[in-house]
């Protein structure tokens, strides 16, 4: 049984994987730890949601952003531990129970693509791409992260200022980062089994997207933690 958890889900289009999402969250204990955003889908997300009466539904009119979707699953529970990952099944929900064992020991806990004994099924420019920038996050902030894009971490609510986020989008992981740093954590990692999505399209554009994660890891670096609460 998972306890004491938020389980914080950001959904756009994901139909095809919530039933299954579900189930196997069902199968951990965590039903009524499920929060998920729902960022304006169009297809019959929301109606699955809603065959799964546990799970708690923040709905956004529109597409609100990723970014958007994590702050306010999390403002809209009150677990100590809050628990970010995608319904799209690329990461697997069972790996949750040793993310929260995790938490038992660091404030923050990122789960690393790269650290899996399976190196991950992307293409090569997105590896690069995605080590070149936690590198970069790691050298500015006095980190040591290998997978600073990954869309499976947890951390304990009191480790993180959620009310002071404000990035709407994907740049959303910069932000993150960055205020756990100011706020004097270390970001430690897991390795996950990484998975490429069978069912619907992935939202992210990548190329833009890594071009404003690597500004913005810049900009908030330079800004500070005074700074980056007014960099809305």
């Amino acid at each position: 049984m998972l306890h004491d958890v938020d389980i914080v889900v950001p959904v756009l289009n994901e139909e095809a994987s919530i039933d299954e999402f579900c189930a196997r969250i069902e199968r951990l204990g965590g039903a009524e730890a499920l929060i998920f955003v729902d960022n304006g889908s169009t297809d019959g997300t929301v109606e699955c949601i809603e065959r799964h009466p546990k799970a708690r539904l923040v709905r956004h009119v529109r597409n609100e952003g990723y970014g958007a979707s994590v702050r306010d699953g999390a403002e809209a529970g009150s677990a100590s531990r809050v628990v970010v990952i995608d319904a799209d099944l690329e990461y697997p929900p069972e790996h949750i129970p040793a993310l929260l064992d995790a938490l038992g020991r660091h404030p923050v806990v990122y789960c690393s693509r790269f650290l899996s004994n399976v190196p991950p099924a992307m293409p090569l420019f997105r590896r690069i791409g995605n080590r070149l920038m936690s590198g970069l996050y790691s050298v500015l902030y006095g980190q040591h992260v290998t997978d600073l894009y990954t869309g499976m971490k947890g951390f304990r609510r009191e480790a993180v200022p959620i009310g002071t986020l404000k990035k709407p989008g994907f740049e959303h992981g910069a932000e993150i980062a960055a205020l756990i740093a100011f706020s004097g954590h270390r970001i430690y990692e897991i390795p996950v089994k990484y998975e490429p999505r069978k069912r619907g399209a992935s939202k992210m554009r990548h190329v833009p997207e890594a071009l404003k994660l690597a500004f913005w890891v810049v900009a908030y670096r330079a800004l500070g933690r005074r700074g980056i609460t007014r960099a809305g």
